[in-house]
């Protein structure tokens, strides 16, 4: 999953995909990621279906390897409604609808305590997860409440189709609080394993 505002590293290693990002390179062209619907596994190495909404990202940083392969790095620029396919081969190659969410929520006033609130449940949520933790840590100042919120949307321990969902959502302030009412949940779920963590020891010898 990719939203706007947002970084998503990338280790490209098929070659179909070596081919794109060495093109994307070349003409200083941006990159569409779209999600997979279920079933993908049975065409992957063709053209599976793809949602009709994704991001393109446009490139800030690579690397190419010697063997070929490329780390990736894209930066969400713009949420994006695929229009047509117009070539399947290596890649695929789209054109694209641009879509504006409302951001009225992350302009209004109280977006940044909000904001606040969000990541303080994310780090909570993220306890003991070392991957979760170091991204807490990326979030700063420098950081829009867009960026964060997106963010977060991105990293949430839940199904693919649901980020789906969040991305497609056309308001700042519905994906929010969607994420919000995700994380409070998740944290109720933590609160409630520990009060009965010490009926169930690690060690059995323990009563």
């Amino acid at each position: 999953m990719f939203f706007p505002r947002t970084l998503l590293p990338l280790h490209v290693f098929e070659p179909r995909y070596q081919t794109l990002a060495s093109e994307a390179l070349r003409e200083n062209q941006p990159i569409c990621v779209a999600l997979l619907k279920p079933g993908w596994e049975e065409d992957y190495y063709g053209t599976p279906e793809v949602y009709p909404v994704g991001c393109v990202g446009k490139i800030v940083q690579h690397q190419k390897l010697a063997d070929g392969r490329y780390n990736l790095t894209l930066h969400g620029e713009t949420k994006v409604r695929i229009v047509e396919c117009v070539r399947d081969d290596p890649y695929r190659v789209v054109r694209v609808r641009p879509i504006q969410d409302d951001s009225s929520w992350a302009e209004g006033s109280g977006a940044p305590q909000e904001i606040v609130d969000l990541i303080r449940l994310f780090r909570q949520v993220h306890q003991g997860d070392a991957a979760g933790l170091a991204l807490s840590e990326m979030f700063g100042q420098h950081m829009s409440p867009e960026s964060v919120l997106n963010t977060v949307a991105m990293h949430l321990d839940v199904e693919p189709d649901i980020k789906e969902r969040l991305l497609e959502v056309d308001s700042l302030d519905v994906r929010y609080r969607t994420v919000l009412h995700i994380l409070k949940n998740a944290t109720t779920t933590q609160e409630r394993i520990e009060r009965v963590r010490h009926l169930f020891p690690r060690d059995r010898r323990i009563n």
